[in-house]
């Protein structure tokens, strides 16, 4: 996998250096740069993924002309969430008949699935930018949908990231060195830090890797929360890291992706949690979700719920994400709920009731996350009954 980084890198630089040799009015021809570049990429990753990708993203421009023509239908643009749904019941890799000879890499087998379930809300993000601004051409839906740095693991971002005002900046190159140092720490992040804590400090604390816990379980309740910590962690450097990778890529074509994390791991309260975790996505969920969901039931604690609810099974259609999205809906609507009732703030010091909401945040986030990211069914069981002590 870190050969599959270092060429990576290796395509980023040279794309780069070709897309600022072109100049800013050639602004089609910049853009044939990035699509040349992500087209092949994501085809070496997996074809099908390619093609679902190109078809999504016509199905979100003909969504739009849809929309623009009769704006009464105001729920057509959520149609784009069609392919997630069908994909979710049939992997749509397995719906199209591709050559058995197609290349393949062990990188991300399952890229149509991860990059589809992102993709697809930056297609309603542009779909909105576009019936707010009456124009969405089609090669800003395929660059936002392609654009390879971010396919897999986002941010989600619409359209405007791509549109010829951006396409058209001159080189930056103070902005083309930092892309190379942020990319530098999403690889120091993933591949350092991740390996330390998938392997040492799971060896160190459980005896085995990561991997192997699963299989060892948990045997005590304690087990079972240290586990909680050490993948979340683990989740979190992936995550960031790549994210990292992402916008260092996009710094070094002078793109702005949004930024993603703010030190989430300090977050004190389950609300700031989500101002400081997936911030794209939490972006999404308050503008085109909660508000929307909000303005209809007139109830803040039941918008919550139910929004966080389809926010989990957006992440996966399974009991672990679905116990995902129903305990952050439940917890943000009680928070919400609790501090609508104006009752002073316990009498402790400011840094105690600080640190404090910071262990109780991270414990929360930490056991729903492990409980989502179960391999399956039977392991979620497992897990969940070694916190009373109970062996299955």
């Amino acid at each position: 996998m870190l050969a599959s980084i270092q060429i990576l890198v290796l395509v980023t630089v040279t794309a780069s250096l070709v897309y600022w040799l072109l100049p800013a009015g050639w602004i089609e021809g910049r853009r044939a740069v990035l699509l040349v570049v992500s087209g092949v990429l994501i085809y070496i990753w997996s074809p099908e993924t390619l093609l679902i990708a190109v078809l999504t993203a016509l199905l979100a421009w003909l969504l739009y002309a849809l929309t623009w023509r009769h704006p009464r239908y105001g729920w057509l643009p959520w149609l784009i969430v069609l392919p997630l749904v069908v994909n979710a019941i049939v992997p749509l890799s397995d719906l199209i008949p591709l050559p058995v000879g197609s290349p393949r890499s062990p990188l991300l087998t399952n890229l149509a699935t991860l990059g589809l379930s992102f993709y697809t809300f930056k297609l309603y993000i542009s779909i909105k930018q576009g019936l707010k601004l009456g124009r969405l051409p089609f090669r800003e839906v395929i660059t936002t949908t392609l654009f390879y740095p971010a396919f897999p693991m986002g941010p989600i971002d619409g359209s405007q990231k791509f549109d010829r005002e951006a396409l058209s900046r001159d080189p930056d190159v103070r902005r083309w060195v930092m892309g190379v140092g942020r990319i530098g720490i999403g690889v120091v992040k993933v591949f350092v830090l991740g390996a330390w804590v998938k392997g040492t400090l799971s060896v160190e604390l459980f005896g085995v890797p990561m991997e192997g816990v699963y299989a060892e379980g948990w045997p005590t309740p304690l087990h079972a929360l240290a586990f909680a910590f050490v993948s979340f962690l683990y989740l979190y450097v992936n995550f960031s890291g790549f994210t990292d990778i992402a916008i260092g890529a996009g710094w070094m074509f002078n793109l702005d992706l949004t930024e993603n994390f703010r030190f989430p791991l300090i977050a004190h309260s389950i609300q700031n949690f989500w101002q400081r975790w997936h911030l794209s996505l939490s972006r999404f969920i308050t503008a085109y979700m909660f508000k929307p969901m909000l303005r209809r039931t007139g109830r803040t604690t039941l918008s919550l719920v139910v929004t966080f609810t389809l926010i989990g099974l957006w992440h996966e259609v399974s009991v672990g994400y679905l116990l995902w999205g129903l305990g952050h809906g439940t917890a943000l609507a009680l928070t919400t709920w609790y501090r609508g009732l104006g009752r002073a703030r316990l009498p402790l010091p400011g840094p105690v009731r600080t640190v404090g909401g910071i262990v109780v945040t991270l414990t929360l986030v930490s056991i729903l996350s492990t409980i989502a990211n179960q391999p399956s069914n039977r392991d979620l069981a497992r897990y969940v009954a070694s916190f009373v002590g109970v062996h299955l």
